[in-house]
C-alpha cells in the first residue's frame, strides 16, 4: 500500500515533466515529502518502470515515457507452466482466452512448440492466454524471441475472454505450411521440460 501511495505521488510530479527529459532519482526525491522512505521510493520507481511510465536508463536516472499498453495472446510455449513463460515475467496475466477468428494450429516438425496459420474453412478457435504489456522494449524482446517478422509475424486479432472481447496481438507463421498427415490442435498441452536459460544473455545476443 505504501509503494502505491508513493507511486501516485510520483505520477503527480511526472505529469508536469516533459517526455524524454532525463530526471535523476535525487532530483525527484527532493520534490516529494521528506517523510518518503528512500527504499520505498526506489521500489516505487521500479514499479513505474515495469508499468512503462518511465524508463530507468542508467544508475540513478530515468526518463518519462508516453503510456503504452497492448494485449498479447499466447497459445504455445509462452503459456503458464511452459518453458518460455519466464519471458512474460514483466507482463500482467489477464485470463484464459480464445480466438474469435479460426486458425489451424500444428506442432512444428522436430520442435516442441506449435504454430498457427489463418484457416477460416477448416480452422478452429484457438485456446490460449492473454497478457497485458506496458513496455515497448518487452514487446520488442518477444518479437526477437519469435523471430519476427521472418519466422513468425505479429498480427492483430480479436479474442474472447470469459467476460469480454479484446483486440490483441499474436504471432502466426510468416510462411504458412500445412504438414502432411498432421491433425490440427485447438490447444497446446504437450508435456515439456523446463529449460534453464539465461534469457537476458539470449536477448543480448540476438538484438546486438
Amino acid at each position: 500500500m505504501m509503494i502505491m501511495k508513493i507511486s501516485d505521488k510520483i505520477k503527480t510530479k511526472l505529469y508536469k515533466w516533459p517526455k524524454n527529459k532525463t530526471i535523476s532519482f535525487k532530483e525527484l526525491h527532493l520534490q516529494l515529502d521528506c517523510d518518503v522512505n528512500i527504499n520505498s521510493y526506489r521500489k516505487a520507481l521500479y514499479s513505474l518502470h515495469k508499468q512503462g511510465l518511465i524508463t530507468i536508463n542508467s544508475r540513478g536516472k530515468f526518463i518519462k515515457e508516453n503510456p503504452f499498453k497492448v494485449y498479447l495472446f499466447v497459445y504455445g510455449s509462452l503459456k503458464k507452466g511452459f518453458p518460455n513463460n519466464d519471458i512474460l515475467s514483466q507482463a500482467k496475466y489477464i485470463s484464459k482466452a480464445k480466438t474469435i477468428s479460426k486458425f489451424a494450429m500444428y506442432k512444428e516438425i522436430n520442435e516442441n512448440y506449435p504454430y498457427i496459420i489463418r484457416d477460416s474453412y477448416c480452422g478452429q478457435n484457438i485456446e490460449g492466454e492473454v497478457y497485458q504489456i506496458t513496455r515497448k522494449d518487452l514487446l520488442e524482446k518477444i518479437d526477437a524471441f519469435e523471430g519476427a517478422p521472418d519466422y513468425f509475424k505479429r498480427i492483430d486479432i480479436m479474442i474472447k475472454t470469459r467476460n469480454k472481447k479484446i483486440k490483441a496481438k499474436t504471432y502466426v507463421l510468416s510462411a504458412p505450411k500445412v504438414p502432411i498427415n498432421k491433425e490440427q490442435l485447438s490447444s497446446w498441452n504437450n508435456n515439456t521440460i523446463l529449460l534453464d536459460i539465461d534469457f537476458d544473455a539470449y536477448y543480448k545476443s540476438i538484438l546486438c
